[in-house]
């Protein structure tokens, strides 16, 4: 189950098909963009027959094994024995579905419920109060037609066209809040500005990231704090706190770059995504974080 799904059991795999059962008699499935009717005197036909070859357990993990494994819509007509625009319109209509559902899961918990659940390493003063730690991945995607997008696009750090995501947890490894796609250029300090993500910051909370976000400002406006690595400008060498202090964040900063390898064990956000699936990496990509948050915590609690 977990390795054709992404969902870690059999139960979890059914408790979700049952959330989503009762609604599945109101889907109206994609069936293709609409075209011009040719001939508008020809008579229409009253009754719509739904004629679905899958049943519904069978359309849902057929849209899980496009997002974990990454398989090719031809291959997976192949596996079901259906034709590839039965495919195409089974995973567009459950990408919203399961996106609808297991969104839910990525959720910012209250601040009682993140302290009553640090691991030992967050236990201690500074880092008691931490409540985000957070980064941004990048998504390899293919190069655009189009100029402007291809320049948008662009990320000078990966090489390639991409698109950027802002990814936050709790530190007990819980995704609490994933932002749509970015284009590649975007910088972390705009991405995290203009995203939403300061509009779940509390007063008094403490966001931990990299050096890359220089947001000591925008948190301080909402009496929130960040703790970043120190700084090495115009010094030749780093004092014996400030590698201190290094040493202590990257140890616990590395958490979010574990979550982070957990959502790239879904091969279609691992490997260049081509641009027929563009429009559903922000579904994707909360499916993916959903699923990921019914694995064990992170860090140990030994």
């Amino acid at each position: 189950m977990k390795f054709y799904t992404g969902i870690p059991t059999v139960a979890a795999f059914n408790a979700v098909y049952q959330s989503i059962s009762p609604s599945l008699s109101k889907v109206r499935y994609w069936i293709g963009p609409r075209r011009v009717v040719c001939n508008p005197l020809k008579p229409k036909n009253k009754f719509h027959k739904n004629l679905r070859r899958l049943s519904a357990k069978e359309e849902m993990i057929l849209c899980l094994m496009k997002i974990r494994l990454g398989l090719l819509n031809e291959d997976l007509a192949d596996r079901f024995s259906v034709s590839t625009t039965h495919v195409t319109n089974v995973i567009t209509t459950w990408f919203k579905l399961l996106s609808a559902v297991l969104g839910t899961l990525v959720f910012n918990p209250s601040k009682e419920t993140v302290k009553g659940n640090l691991p030992p390493s967050f236990q201690k003063v500074p880092f008691c109060d931490v409540r985000h730690i957070i980064d941004c991945t990048e998504v390899f995607i293919e190069k655009p037609n189009n100029i402007t997008i291809a320049a948008q696009t662009w990320s000078d750090y990966k090489h390639h066209n991409t698109a950027k995501i802002l990814v936050s947890i709790t530190p007990s490894g819980m995704i609490n809040y994933i932002s749509e796609a970015w284009g590649g250029r975007t910088s972390d300090k705009y991405v995290t500005q203009h995203s939403g993500f300061l509009d779940i910051i509390e007063p008094y909370d403490k966001v931990m990231a990299d050096r890359g976000f220089p947001i000591q400002e925008d948190l301080a406006l909402l009496h929130a704090e960040l703790l970043i690595p120190p700084c090495r400008r115009g010094v030749s060498q780093m004092s014996t706190c400030d590698v201190k202090k290094t040493k202590q964040i990257a140890n616990r900063r590395i958490y979010v770059e574990q979550a982070i390898r957990r959502l790239k064990c879904f091969r279609i956000l691992k490997y260049e995504m081509p641009l027929s699936l563009i429009q559903h990496l922000d579904d994707i990509v909360r499916i993916a974080a959903g699923i990921c948050n019914m694995y064990p915590p992170l860090p140990r609690y030994a």
